[in-house]
């Protein structure tokens, strides 16, 4: 049981975070309604990256900012938040992956970056509520080079930004890469825009996903085009990430209070409602793992 003073000590924390993930987002928001000369440059290295460090403690806490990537709403012009979001989800992802302090901040730096070529584009585009035309998925194809161009100094980043969209099995764009030749970073990246965008209503597309279901997606049609051990890593940390609402197998409903990376399938769960979905006087904390009984059906 938490004290009071650890109580107000984790809520402080989580306040902190927020604040941090909004400060983000405003930031990218700023630079997106700039209007004449702007420099991704500046945007990255001046704006970005002094924060960086403390973005990584708090996803290596969990401190209040994985909810707001994961639960939170993307607005039309999505791309500040989406931005933040696939930084917070590549971060998360490599972290299982073990990478390092130093690794974890040219990673985030890359992905808060990974679309700034999107401003190149016409926001018609990117914003269309219907499916594109075949010369605006062309034009859409070219938004890596323009990022490219706009980091060019900063090598390393300009090279995961051009390479975000390439696949492992060569069927990618805009290079049409393969195998080796394409960054880790950009895999990472590649993979948390996809599982973002799938969890997030986008114009073109009013369906959210849940975590289950934008997995079950990744796995069916992504599967050959991405390392496996990307894959697990995502799939580790985001098939029930915590706060995820569930449905087990005895018709109760519950929410996931902390992952299982070992097992996905069988996080802890804090059991709610009965299957009449009359809520407990006293809700029930379940391990999965050690209690057979249940089993989660869907999400909800």
């Amino acid at each position: 049981m938490k004290t009071g003073q650890e109580a107000r000590r984790g809520k402080r924390a989580q306040n902190s975070a927020e604040d941090l993930y909004n400060r983000l987002v405003d930031t990218w928001n700023k630079f997106v309604h700039t209007e004449g000369e702007k420099s991704a440059i500046d945007l990255m290295e001046k704006r970005l990256k002094p924060r960086v460090s403390r973005f990584i403690r708090a996803l290596k806490s969990d401190k209040g900012i994985m909810e707001k990537v994961l639960f939170g709403e993307e607005p039309e012009m999505y791309l500040p938040r989406h931005n933040v979001n696939v930084a917070a989800l590549a971060v998360k992802v490599a972290l299982g992956m073990g990478y390092s302090d130093d690794e974890l901040k040219r990673l985030a730096l890359a992905a808060l970056m990974h679309d700034v070529g999107m401003l190149d584009m016409p926001a018609q585009i990117w914003t269309k509520k219907k499916t594109l035309s075949p010369s605006e998925a062309g034009a859409l194809r070219k938004h890596p080079f323009f990022g490219y161009e706009l980091l060019k100094p900063i090598d390393e980043i300009a090279k995961v930004v051009l390479q975000e969209h390439e696949r492992m099995n060569g069927t990618g764009y805009p290079q049409g890469l393969s195998g080796r030749d394409i960054h880790e970073f950009a895999y990472i990246i590649g993979i948390a825009d996809i599982y973002n965008s799938l969890t997030h209503i986008r114009p073109y597309r009013e369906k959210r996903y849940s975590s289950l279901e934008a997995i079950q997606e990744i796995i069916k049609k992504e599967k050959p085009k991405f390392p496996t051990i990307v894959l697990k890593s995502l799939i580790a940390h985001f098939l029930f990430p915590v706060g995820t609402s569930v449905e087990l197998s005895g018709g109760e409903k519950a929410e996931v209070v902390e992952e299982n990376r070992t097992s996905p399938m069988r996080p802890v769960v804090k059991i709610t409602h009965d299957k009449n979905d009359r809520e407990y006087d006293k809700h029930k904390i379940v391990n999965l793992d050690r209690d057979q009984t249940f089993f989660i059906i869907r999400c909800l």
